[in-house]
């Protein structure tokens, strides 16, 4: 399995509501480089304002995010 493959995994596994966590978790694998277009890290699939945001975002607001990833997920890797 691929990371994007993780990623996209666990990003419906947030988004869905089956793991439950104290904490959001980030999604930052430590591949921090932008797309061709600088749209999205290829790492994470976030934009550079839901990168910069994390640290003042609620549960809620990382819960939508990963939601986010998720929708992009399947775009990005194929």
């Amino acid at each position: 399995m691929s990371t994007m493959d993780l990623i996209a995994a666990h990003a419906v596994a947030i988004s869905t509501g089956s793991l439950k966590d104290a904490e959001v978790a980030s999604p930052c694998v430590g591949v921090c480089q932008m797309d061709a277009v600088g749209q999205f890290c290829t790492g994470c699939l976030r934009t550079l304002d839901e990168i910069g945001a994390w640290r003042t975002l609620d549960g809620p607001g990382r819960l939508a995010v990963w939601a986010l990833i998720a929708q992009r997920a399947p775009l990005a890797s194929g």
